[in-house]
């Protein structure tokens, strides 16, 4: 079994066993808001990783010619390789899927950057020659872009679940025109269709949630399962 693999199945039975228990169940599983915290999340942590890295490799580059350009790509690097493990951790514990660390983060690689068997030149070597060194830039940028579409979908679908539950409340306001689509919302029945249909919608946002979720999360597992030594377990 993979990294990229569910660590757990949830208690409620899945979408093949008993399809309404498993989708009227959602908003009754912790997994769900775990998913949603992993969301939120994603678009502040996208920016930070995005900012820190472009920063880094700015000024590493450069400053090449000088004696601080080189030291600070590494250091640049380095840092990558510590977000994507933050991230990949973040990943395990919020959406449940198992993501490795970095090469050069791994306890059981003896050129890892906190064994370094061979010394630290060898552990730089290893960090530079590392295919999920490079996968990890790749993916502290893919969570910038990542971050947003999360940050998008949750507002967009969650304005409009809450707009439709409010119908009831406020279809009478005069200072309001309450429509959906061309339909003006003006009695009270329409309003309740409404508001039911919103209900319906706020099932499905939080399914949109956690599928969303769980493609992040194995996004990050992949890009780290990359390389000679995938680790299995």
């Amino acid at each position: 079994m993979t990294y990229a693999t569910l660590t757990a199945r949830d208690s409620t039975d899945g979408p093949d066993d008993r399809p309404l228990r498993w989708f009227f169940g959602v908003p009754f599983r912790a997994r769900t808001y775990l998913n949603l915290c992993y969301l939120l999340l994603a678009f502040p942590l996208g920016i930070v990783y995005f900012t820190a890295v472009t920063i880094g490799f700015s000024l590493g580059f450069g400053l090449l010619v000088t004696l601080v350009g080189l030291p600070l790509l590494v250091l640049t690097l380095i840092g990558t390789t510590v977000l994507a493990a933050f991230d990949a951790r973040l990943t395990s514990h919020l959406v449940g899927v198992n993501a490795p660390l970095p090469e050069s983060l791994r306890a059981e690689n003896p050129r890892s950057l906190s064994r370094a068997e061979d010394g630290v030149l060898d552990a730089l070597a290893a960090l530079v020659t590392a295919p999920t060194t490079w996968t990890s830039l790749v993916l502290v940028v893919a969570k910038f872009v990542y971050g947003i579409l999360a940050f998008t979908v949750i507002v967009t679908a969650g304005s409009l679940v809450l707009a439709a539950l409010a119908a009831p409340l406020v279809y009478a306001d005069p200072t309001i025109t309450y429509t959906v689509g061309a339909y003006d919302v003006e009695t009270l029945p329409a309003a309740l269709v409404v508001s039911a249909a919103g209900v319906l919608g706020g099932f499905l946002a939080m399914h949109l949630w956690n599928g969303l979720a769980i493609a992040g999360g194995r996004l990050s597992a992949a890009l780290l399962e990359v390389g000679p030594s995938k680790p299995t377990r």
